[in-house]
C-alpha cells in the first residue's frame, strides 16, 4: 500500500505498551488520514507545526500531553466514537510512565460486582443459546461482542434479572475487566435513579475517586466512555425503565457488553444503536414443573404431578410466583401440593385469572396465600418494608420502622426471606422485588390507619437523621450543623466507636440516607429531609460525592423553602455552596454562599452568617477577590474568639494563614498558621491540622526557613496519606517538589512531583491537576508540557495556575532563545497576579521580566523590572525571590550603574543565599570574584 493511501481501519492503539509505540501509532494515523503535510495537521488542529512533529517523534520518552493528542487525533479524522480509545492509552501510559519505580502507582482491581445466582436456575436453554450467540465473532478478527447492547425484556416476575445473572456469571471470562451491576430501580416506588447517579456509582466501581467524578453529565459520560474505552467490561443494568436511562450508561469500549433487563421494550435502543433485544416469555409446561423440583425436591413434585402441572398453570407459569408458591410449601411440610391449588381456588380467583390471563394476578395469588401464612408481627414488617424509602434495610432500620428489638427485627427479616418474600442481599441487609414492594405498600394502605404508617415512617426517619448526625459528629465534628430535634424515646439511634466504623455506616447508607431525605420532602416531613441534608454535609465533603451531595441538597432547599424556615434556608444554600466549590464552581459556590449570609442575617442567625462568611472568603481568595477573602475571615475569627470556640478559631486561622499568603502578607500568614497548628496539637488533633500544616510550609518556603518548611509538608504529606485524602497529599507532595527544587535538588523535585502527578491522573482538568502538571512540566523542563497546563487552566478558570503557568513559561521561552514568546508570556502574567492580587506571582513575574530585558539588551528596562520586583519581595518577605532579583538586578546595574552597585546587590544576595541554605550562593560568588578582578587597579 502506497504511504499516502488510506487503509480501511484506522490504527488500534489498544495493544500499546511503550511511549515510543504509541508515537509510531500516531505515524501510522496520519497515514491513514491520508498522510496531511504538517501546515495541514496545524491548520487542522490549532497545534504549533513544531509541536505536532515532536508528537511524530518515536525516540521521544515522554508522551504527548493530553491536549495535543486530542487535537491531532481529531485532525486526522478520528470520530467521537473511536477517539475515547486513544485517550484511554494515553491515560494507561501516563499512569505507568509517572509511577516511580519504589512506589508504583497504585492498581485498582478489576470490579466484580454481579449478585450472587439465584438457586434453583432451570431451563432457559433457547434463550441462553440466543445470549451466547451474540459473543461470537461477527465479522472481525476480534471476536468482540456485537452488538453492545443487548435487553432482555419480559413481564413483571418472569425471569429477566435470573436470565441475565445466569448468563452473566457463565461468560465472566469473556470480560476480564470488570462486571458491572446496577439496579435502576425503574419500577420501584422509590425516586429512579438518575443518569448522574449512576454514572457516579460505575465509575466510583471503576476506581475513579469520589474527588474526581465530575457533576455534569456530559462530563460524566465523557469520562465514563474514556475509562472504559479500550476494555472488555460487562455492563449489566437491572430495572431500566426508559431509553433516556440506559443510552449514557452505554461504555466507550468496543469490546464492552450492555446488559439491560427492563418490561418496556426499549425500542429507541434497538433503532438507533442496534441493540439486540430477547423477548422473554413464561416458563414452558416443561420448564415450571422443573423448577419447583429444583426447590421442593423431586419426590414431593413427582408424587403429585398432575397438581404440581395445575400448581405451575394457575401460577402463570411465572418463575417468581412459583418460587413464592414452593417457599410456602417448604414451610408447610404436611401440606399436600393439591390442597394448596385447591386455597389458590378460594375466592373465586382462579375464575379471575382464566378470564383475564393477567401474569401479574397470577403472581398475586401467590402472594396472598404466602402473606396470609405469616404470623401478625411479620405481616406488618412486610406491609411497612414496602413504605421504607431506599432500596435496602438492615435489621437495626426494620427495628426502627416496627419499634421492636434488633434480635426481633432480625428474626422476623428472616422469616420473611424463607418465605421468598424479602432478598438477602448481604449478611445483614435485606431488599424486595419491585412487585413484593407494590404488593406490600397496598397492603398497608388496606390494613393500617394514616397514622399508624406516618408513625412508623417517622420512627424510622428519626433513626436515619440521629444515626447519621452520630456519625458525623465523630467524622466531620468542625462542620456547623443545625441543631438536632429532640429525639423520640421510641428512636433508638446507633452509635459508634470510632471515625472507621462511622464512615463504614455512612458510606453504606448512602443511597438509603439520600432515599430519605427525598421521602421525607415528598411526604410532607421538611425537618427530617433538610437536617438530614444538612448533616451530611462533612460526609459529602470528605468524599467529595458531587453529583449525590447536589441533588440531596437541592431537595433539602426545596422542603426548606416550602417550609418557610429562613434557618434551614440558608444551611441549604451553604450546603450547595459547599458542594460547587468542592468541584472548583467558585463562581456558582459564591453566590450560594452570599444567599446564606443575606438569608441568615434577615433570619437573625449569627451562627449562620458567620459560617457562611467564612465559605464566602475562601471561594472569594480562589476567585482573585483577596482582599474580600480577608474581611471575611477576619469576621469568622473574631467571632469565633468571643465564643470561645477553639476549633473553629483554629480552622478561621487557617483559612486567614491562606489568604494572607496571596496577599503576601507572610509573617502575618505564618503566625496565623502556627496559632492554628498549635491549637490542633494542644487538643490532641494534629491530623484536623493537615492543611494549615500544608500552608504552613509554602509560607515557611517563601520566608527562606526551608528546613521546617520541609518538615510540615512532610507531615501535612502523611497525615493526609493516613487520611486517604489522595488530593490534599497531592497538594503537600507538589509543595514537597516546588520546596526541592527551590534548595536545588531536581532528583527529588521529581519524585515528589511525579507521586503527585499518580495522584492526580484521573483529575487532571482541577485545579489541583493542573498545579502539579504545571510542576512536573517545569522540573522536567518541558515547554509543551507547560503549555499543555496553560490551556487546561484557562479552560477550567483557574487564574491562580495560569499565572503560575505563564510565570514558568517566560522563563523556559527564555532558557530556550524564544525572547519574543518570553516577554509575551511574563507581561500576561504580570497583568493577571495584578488583577488577582497576589504579591508573590507579581514579584515573580516581574523577576523573570527582568531576566528577558536583559537578555535582549534592554537594560534600563531591566534594572526597572528588578527594582519593583526587589520592592514586592522585601515587603512581602519572600526570600529566595528577593535574592533571585537581586542577582538579576546586579547583571542590569553593572551595565546601567556600575560594578559597585552591582557588588551591593550580589552581596545582600550571598548573604540570602547563605542563610537559606540553597546552590545559586556559588554563583554569586564566582559574580563577586569576577567584579573585583574587573575592578581597576589603584596606583
Amino acid at each position: 500500500m502506497a504511504d499516502d493511501a488510506q487503509p480501511e481501519a484506522a490504527p488500534d492503539p489498544s495493544a500499546v505498551r511503550t511511549v515510543q509505540e504509541f508515537a509510531n501509532q500516531l505515524r501510522l494515523l496520519k497515514i491513514w488520514a491520508g498522510n496531511p503535510s504538517l501546515r495541514q495537521l496545524e491548520r487542522r488542529s490549532g497545534l504549533p507545526r513544531s509541536t505536532v512533529a515532536d508528537a511524530l517523534n518515536v525516540k521521544r520518552h515522554h508522551l504527548p500531553s493530553f491536549e495535543v493528542l486530542r487535537g491531532f487525533v481529531r485532525a486526522c479524522g478520528v470520530t467521537d466514537q473511536d477517539a475515547p480509545r486513544w485517550e484511554a492509552v494515553w491515560r494507561r501510559l501516563q499512569a505507568g510512565a509517572v509511577a516511580p519505580p519504589e512506589q508504583a502507582a497504585p492498581s485498582v482491581s478489576a470490579p466484580r460486582q454481579l449478585p450472587a445466582v439465584a438457586a434453583g436456575f432451570v431451563g432457559r436453554t433457547r434463550d441462553l443459546k440466543e445470549l451466547n450467540a451474540l459473543l461470537e465473532p461477527a465479522g472481525s478478527a476480534s471476536g468482540s461482542p456485537s452488538p453492545g447492547i443487548t435487553i432482555i425484556s419480559g413481564t413483571a416476575g418472569v425471569g429477566k434479572t435470573a436470565l441475565a445473572l445466569h448468563w452473566a456469571h457463565q461468560v465472566v471470562n469473556r470480560f476480564p475487566d470488570g462486571q458491572l451491576y446496577l439496579n435502576l430501580r425503574g419500577y420501584s416506588p422509590d425516586k429512579a435513579m438518575t443518569p448522574e447517579q449512576a454514572l457516579a456509582l460505575l465509575l466510583r466501581a471503576l476506581g475513579v475517586s469520589d474527588e474526581n467524578i465530575p457533576v455534569e453529565l456530559d462530563a460524566l459520560v465523557g469520562m465514563y466512555r474514556s475509562v472504559t474505552s479500550g476494555k472488555r467490561v460487562l455492563v449489566l443494568l437491572d430495572n431500566a425503565s426508559d431509553v433516556a436511562r440506559v443510552r449514557p450508561l452505554v461504555p466507550g469500549g468496543r469490546e464492552c457488553l450492555t446488559l439491560v433487563t427492563s418490561r418496556d421494550r426499549l425500542t429507541g435502543l434497538v433503532a438507533r444503536e442496534g441493540a439486540h433485544r430477547l423477548a422473554l416469555e413464561v416458563l414452558t409446561s416443561e420448564e415450571a414443573p422443573a423448577l419447583l423440583i429444583a426447590v421442593l425436591g423431586p419426590e414431593r413434585v413427582l408424587r403429585e404431578e398432575a397438581a404440581a402441572a395445575e400448581l405451575a398453570r394457575l401460577c402463570g407459569y411465572l418463575p417468581l410466583a412459583l418460587r413464592i408458591a414452593a417457599a410456602k410449601l417448604i414451610d408447610s411440610p404436611q401440606q399436600t401440593v393439591e390442597s394448596y391449588v385447591s386455597e389458590l381456588a378460594e375466592g373465586n380467583r382462579l375464575a379471575a385469572l382464566a378470564v383475564e390471563d393477567d401474569e401479574e394476578t397470577a403472581v398475586k395469588a401467590a402472594f396472598d396465600l404466602s402473606y396470609a401464612a405469616l404470623d401478625p408481627l411479620a405481616r406488618r414488617l412486610f406491609r411497612w418494608i414496602g413504605m421504607a424509602p431506599g432500596p435496602e434495610l438492615t435489621a437495626s432500620a426494620a427495628a426502627a420502622l416496627t419499634g421492636s428489638s434488633d434480635s426481633e427485627a432480625d428474626r422476623l427479616l428472616r422469616t420473611l426471606a424463607g418465605a421468598h418474600l424479602v432478598e438477602l442481599t448481604a449478611q445483614t441487609r435485606c431488599g424486595q422485588h419491585d412487585l413484593l414492594r407494590l404488593y406490600a405498600n397496598e397492603r398497608a394502605q388496606v390494613e393500617d390507619e394514616a397514622p399508624v404508617r406516618d408513625a412508623a415512617l417517622r420512627r424510622l426517619h428519626g433513626w436515619y437523621l440521629h444515626t447519621a448526625i452520630a456519625a458525623v459528629e465523630i467524622v466531620r465534628p468542625d462542620f456547623l450543623r443545625l441543631p438536632a430535634p429532640p429525639r423520640d424515646p421510641d428512636v433508638r439511634p446507633l452509635t459508634f466507636a470510632d471515625d472507621a466504623t462511622a464512615l463504614t455506616w455512612l458510606d453504606a447508607e448512602r443511597v438509603n440516607l439520600a432515599a430519605v431525605i427525598h421521602s421525607a420532602a415528598a411526604r410532607g416531613h421538611g425537618p427530617v429531609a433538610w437536617l438530614l441534608a444538612d448533616a451530611l454535609r462533612g460526609y459529602y465533603w470528605l468524599r467529595r460525592s458531587a453529583v449525590d451531595w447536589l441533588a440531596v441538597a437541592q431537595a433539602g432547599l426545596g422542603a426548606a423553602e416550602s417550609g418557610e424556615d429562613l434557618r434551614a434556608v440558608s444551611a441549604m444554600h451553604l450546603s450547595l455552596g459547599t458542594a460547587h466549590w468542592s468541584v472548583d464552581d467558585h463562581r456558582a459556590a459564591a453566590e450560594h454562599f452570599q444567599r446564606a449570609v443575606e438569608i441568615s442575617r434577615q433570619g437573625g442567625d449569627r451562627l449562620g452568617e458567620i459560617s457562611a462568611l467564612g465559605n464566602l472568603g475562601s471561594v472569594c481568595a480562589e476567585l482573585g477577590a483577596l482582599d474580600r477573602a480577608a474581611d471575611c475571615h477576619l469576621q469568622e475569627l473574631g467571632y469565633y474568639q468571643e465564643q470561645g470556640d477553639t476549633p473553629q478559631e483554629a480552622r478561621a486561622l487557617g483559612n486567614l494563614g491562606l489568604t494572607c499568603l496571596r496577599l503576601g502578607r507572610l509573617a502575618e500568614a505564618a503566625a496565623h498558621l502556627e496559632a492554628a497548628v498549635a491549637m490542633r496539637r494542644a487538643a490532641g488533633e494534629l491530623h484536623r491540622a493537615a492543611n494549615a500544616l500544608g500552608t504552613l510550609g509554602v509560607v515557611y518556603r517563601y520566608l527562606g526557613r526551608l528546613e521546617s518548611a520541609a518538615e510540615c509538608l512532610s507531615q501535612a504529606q502523611h497525615l493526609n496519606h493516613a487520611g486517604d485524602a489522595r488530593v490534599s497529599e497531592a497538594v503537600a507532595l507538589d509543595d514537597l517538589a516546588r520546596l526541592h527544587r527551590d534548595a536545588g535538588r531536581p532528583g527529588p523535585a521529581l519524585d515528589c512531583a511525579e507521586q503527585a502527578l499518580g495522584l492526580t491522573l484521573d483529575s487532571d482538568i482541577t485545579r489541583i491537576g493542573v498545579d502539579v502538571r504545571i510542576t512536573v512540566a517545569a522540573v522536567r523542563e518541558d515547554r509543551e508540557g507547560l503549555s499543555s497546563a496553560l490551556r487546561t487552566a484557562r479552560q477550567i478558570g483557574h487564574q491562580h495556575g495560569e499565572a503560575d503557568a505563564l510565570i514558568e513559561l517566560a522563563a523556559s521561552c527564555l532558557a530556550s532563545g524564544d525572547l519574543a514568546s518570553a516577554l509575551d508570556h511574563a507581561q500576561e502574567s504580570l497583568v493577571l497576579a495584578r488583577d488577582l492580587g497576589h504579591r508573590i506571582l507579581q514579584g515573580q513575574a516581574l523577576k523573570v521580566l527582568a531576566d528577558i530585558h536583559f537578555a535582549g539588551g534592554e537594560h534600563s528596562r531591566a534594572a526597572e523590572a528588578g527594582r519593583e520586583a526587589i520592592e514586592i519581595h522585601r515587603r512581602t518577605g519572600y526570600r529566595l525571590g528577593l535574592a533571585r532579583t537581586l542577582l538579576t538586578h546586579g547583571r542590569a546595574l553593572s551595565v546601567t550603574e556600575g560594578l559597585d552597585a552591582a557588588q551591593l546587590c550580589w552581596q545582600e544576595a550571598l548573604e540570602v543565599f547563605d542563610e537559606v541554605g540553597t546552590p545559586e550562593a556559588g554563583e554569586v560568588r564566582g559574580l563577586l570574584a569576577e567584579s573585583v578582578r574587573d575592578r581597576p587597579s589603584c596606583l
